[in-house]
């Protein structure tokens, strides 16, 4: 919650700066540039992304689907040729293509409940982006808002430098005079030296903030680098507006980012349930194929070329006994001619004899799956109940905030209140230091004491003015007010 606090009070006192040259980082401008450079925003901002194409991949899900494939190869032995199903006893080289088309007509659901959950997925995923950039805006403003304070007590505490060395002058001015002692001198030079070692340390202290800054920023050491520091002064009346805690609950139920990213969880968790119930109905969808191939043996045996007639001549005769009685035979050869010869088929003649088309509608119903469906089903009603109570842990938490933060509002009214009176006092009670020392009626400790109470006054006053505009900044931004201090 104090976290939230500086972030609110640093994006305030942004209002108030003016525009910068190069050298000149307001808060608004450090912001600015860190939400556009930091890497874990570049990184929730690639989850984002994410979830984006995810929901046009469920969307997409809705579409046919086509695809296409070929093959090329060789059968040796023997092998079934492609194009006639016949066995031979030969090397055939092949080639084939397929078109597939697919299209679901009912799925059970899937792809409409999967599609709304990839829109909730998105809408929480953008949110969560803006939470990541709060936080990173809460680091550059609490980095930025820690040079601003340490500034001021360097301004403070040169300004008690400079009064301190007036009235070490005035002393020694005295002295010489023979006004005062010379020991009434020692509290003041030491006071001196205490204070430019506070100078020596906030210099340091500043020097490294930046650099952590810088580092958060992710700019280069050497870069010039100039915070500047505003100037807020809000009326009293604007500090100490009163309000109620059911009007900034209710205000802020509506717009915090965690609520609303936990509500969004919730229904991608119902929609969990639906998807897992897809599981358990059946599924309907249309196919279709295009395909045809080639074969390097296809013959074409519609148009056979025809052989030449052979010629029937008889061969030697050869003496034999029949019957008891000698005789001669003789065979009958043929001679010349030659088979009927088929011509092959060319390579696109092929693919256009075997062109096939087939089409058809499937049908699948779940009958045992192990029991897988139904402990899914199971599985995503309990990350449902679980999203539900993320919900009330959040509510819970925004409520638990905002009563701390009305609680640490009145507080901080009264320490501003206590811290104007002490301010007031210290600066009375330094005034008659200062007139009493002249008046020769107190030492230089007296003086040196009241100063440094002053001193501790004003820084105190300082801080409380600051966390009282914390405080009633945090219930604006609830209220949706917007942050500005009109």
């Amino acid at each position: 919650m104090r976290h939230i606090h500086l972030l609110l009070f640093a994006i305030v006192i942004s209002t108030g700066l003016s525009a910068q040259n190069d050298g000149q980082w307001t808060l608004e401008r450090a912001v600015d540039y860190a939400l556009t450079n930091n890497l874990q925003i570049k990184q929730r901002n690639n989850f984002t992304d994410v979830a984006r194409i995810n929901q046009q991949q469920a969307g997409n899900n809705r579409l046919p689907t086509a695809s296409a494939s070929t093959n090329i190869g060789a059968q040796f032995g023997r092998t079934i040729d492609p194009t006639t199903n016949e066995f031979n006893q030969q090397t055939i080289g092949f080639q084939g293509y397929q078109i597939n088309f697919g299209i679901n007509l009912y799925n059970g659901g899937l792809i409409k409940n999967s599609l709304r959950q990839a829109d909730l997925d998105l809408a929480a995923a953008e949110i969560d982006q803006k939470v990541t950039a709060n936080n990173i805006g809460l680091q550059v403003a609490n980095g930025y808002l820690n040079v601003v304070l340490l500034k001021e007590q360097l301004n403070n505490t040169r300004s008690q430098l400079q009064l301190t060395t007036d009235q070490l002058n005035n002393t020694d001015a005295l002295i010489k005079a023979g006004a005062l002692a010379t020991a009434q001198r020692f509290d003041l030079v030491a006071q001196q030296a205490a204070n430019q070692s506070t100078i020596v340390g906030l210099e340091n202290q500043i020097a490294l903030a930046e650099l952590s800054l810088k580092m958060l920023l992710e700019l280069d050491a050497d870069q010039e680098f100039n915070v500047v520091t505003p100037e807020l002064n809000p009326s009293e009346a604007e500090l100490f507006s009163d309000y109620d805690l059911t009007e900034v609950y209710t205000a802020a139920r509506n717009t915090q980012p965690t609520v609303l990213a936990a509500e969004l969880r919730r229904e991608s968790a119902a929609m969990s349930i639906e998807i897992a119930k897809a599981g358990l109905r059946p599924t309907v969808s249309l196919f279709g194929s295009l395909s045809t191939n080639f074969s390097t043996v296809a013959k074409d045996f519609t148009n056979p070329t025809p052989g030449s007639t052979p010629t029937f001549d008889f061969g030697p005769p050869v003496p034999v006994r029949i019957n008891g009685e000698d005789a001669t035979i003789a065979s009958l050869q043929a001679t010349g001619g030659s088979s009927p010869s088929f011509p092959s088929i060319g390579y696109f003649d092929q693919l256009n004899r075997n062109f096939g088309q087939s089409a058809g509608m499937s049908l699948s119903i779940p009958i045992y799956s192990q029991g897988r469906n139904k402990l899914n089903v199971q599985r995503a009603e309990v990350q449902r109940r679980n999203a539900e109570l993320d919900i009330e842990q959040a509510d819970n938490q925004l409520r638990n905030d905002i009563q701390i933060a009305l609680a640490n509002l009145r507080g901080a009214r009264q320490s501003y209140r206590a811290a104007q009176t002490s301010r007031e006092a210290a600066q009375t009670a330094a005034d008659n230091a200062q007139r009493l020392f002249k008046a020769g009626a107190a030492n230089s400790l007296d003086l040196v004491t009241a100063n440094n109470r002053l001193d501790q006054a004003r820084t105190e006053f300082l801080r409380s003015k600051y966390q009282l505009i914390f405080n009633r900044q945090v219930i604006r931004f609830y209220l949706g007010q917007g942050l500005s201090l009109d």
